[in-house]
């Protein structure tokens, strides 16, 4: 309140006036003093680096990443097929006359083995199918983080607007006691009227009321965000001054259009398409013949009887050649197969579905973004009419056609005024938000790059 508006109020209320004016001065100073002691601790974080904390920090990115690392093993693991494979072992045993097969291997004081693919069209097809899920994987990873920003960026926000919201309702709550304060003076003066008292009652009940969600809403958002961003929640500030601009509005043209070519959701199913296809083919071709090439060193011994039943005997052996595989009946492998086939049409579903929620997701989202932004343009005109009545009701209170509780009311009608503005402020700017997470234009808009 200003410094005149408090001396027009002295001279027109009673020295009851001044003792509740006075007592509510030093409620004020104490906050004040309180508010300033409490910043000496607090620790501002701007919006860019709570966003890059929580990319940091977050779990559900640690996840998708570890999914992602799987995806590439399991690639990498198809792949490695086509390089040789050796294996190291020993047969070691003792032979009571001719030799024969231990395990399927011949008693020997160590063996080494070796098998390389040489053709096999079913491998190059899981191997081509692995790198569409690995590639299905990266995009799933890219995806979540992309809803990380998003939900990071949303949170930062809201606390920041939730805090303005507060301030704003205090000046509000402050506003409307006075009001109530005096309404109830000027019925006990007999130039009031009952009905004034309870109007400013109710209002300063509502105003309480409000004042009770805004607190609880800040706090909420506060340790939401101190938990994502991985800091202490009691001494976490916004810097209002960090949030970006908010985003220019995405041309209307084609956007369905824009989102399917940009959305990773998208780009993800068709890679599964591809792998089930992938997936499918390589089970029908195991029906198709595959070329090996194996080898097999063998070191025997003498207490086995080798040179007692094989004329031209030696310890050092080695062979090696082609081990070519035809299959000719397999009804198992005809089962696999037909089921792959299916997997496939279940993938293709999936993504034309999924296709259609994101085009019609793009353009809900982007008629939201309209009619918030006419939203937003009411509440500041609103906003502004508010404010300029204030001087209409001070010239009335002047010409003695209004008097300080009128004046009151109008300052707590600012108020109230300026918090429904930053509420719907938020929620366009929130909806502005997740059109660009749809257009895959968020992330430049967060970290500008």
């Amino acid at each position: 309140m200003a410094v005149a508006e408090i001396l027009m109020m002295i001279k027109k209320d009673n020295s009851q006036s001044l003792k509740w004016m006075m007592r509510h001065t030093t409620i004020l100073l104490l906050g004040a003093m309180l508010a300033l002691g409490g910043s000496a601790v607090a620790q501002p974080v701007e919006f860019r680096a709570a966003v890059e904390l929580a990319l940091q920090h977050s779990g559900t990115i640690l996840a998708a990443g570890a999914d992602r690392d799987k995806a590439s093993a399991r690639y990498h693991e198809a792949r490695d097929a086509y390089y040789p494979t050796i294996t190291f072992g020993s047969g070691l045993g003792y032979s009571i006359g001719m030799p024969v097969a231990i395990a399927g291997q011949a008693p020997s004081l160590f063996n080494i083995t070796h098998t390389q693919t040489l053709f096999n069209l079913s491998i190059r097809d899981s191997i081509k199918a692995a790198h569409s899920d690995s590639l299905a994987a990266n995009l799933d990873y890219a995806d979540k983080a992309n809803q990380v920003l998003l939900d990071t960026a949303l949170l930062y926000i809201e606390l920041d607007n939730t805090t303005q919201r507060l301030a704003a309702a205090i000046d509000q709550k402050q506003a409307a006691e006075h009001a109530l304060y005096i309404a109830q003076q000027r019925e006990k003066e007999g130039v009031g009227s009952h009905l004034d008292s309870k109007r400013a009652e109710l209002e300063a009940a509502r105003v309480e009321a409000r004042l009770a969600e805004l607190t609880t809403a800040r706090d909420v958002a506060r340790e939401k965000l101190a938990r994502v961003i991985g800091r202490p929640s009691d001494t976490l500030e916004t810097v209002s001054g960090s949030i970006p601009e908010a985003p220019a509005l995405p041309a209307p043209d084609d956007l369905a259009s824009v989102a399917l070519t940009t959305s990773n959701s998208v780009k993800m199913a068709d890679e599964h398409v591809l792998a089930a296809r992938l997936h499918a083919r390589a089970e029908h071709r195991m029906k198709l013949p595959s070329v090996d090439f194996a080898g097999q060193f063998a070191e025997f011994t003498q207490f086995n009887n080798y040179a007692q039943y094989y004329k031209e005997y030696s310890p050092h052996n080695y062979s090696f050649g082609l081990n070519i595989r035809i299959p000719v009946l397999n009804l198992s492998q005809n089962a696999r197969a037909a089921a792959a086939d299916a997997e496939v049409l279940r993938a293709q579903a999936d993504a034309r579905l999924l296709r259609d929620q994101v085009a019609a997701d793009a353009v809900r989202a982007q008629h939201i973004v309209s009619q918030l932004q006419s939203a937003a343009k009411v509440a500041r005109l609103e906003y502004e009419v508010a404010q300029a009545e204030i001087d209409g009701v001070e010239l009335q209170v002047q010409n003695g056609q209004a008097n300080a509780h009128d004046q009151e009311m109008a300052r707590a009608s600012v108020a109230a005024h300026r918090v429904t503005l930053l509420q719907t402020q938020f929620e366009f700017l929130r909806a502005q938000l997740q059109l660009l997470r749809q257009i895959g234009d968020l992330r430049s808009w967060a970290l500008g790059k």
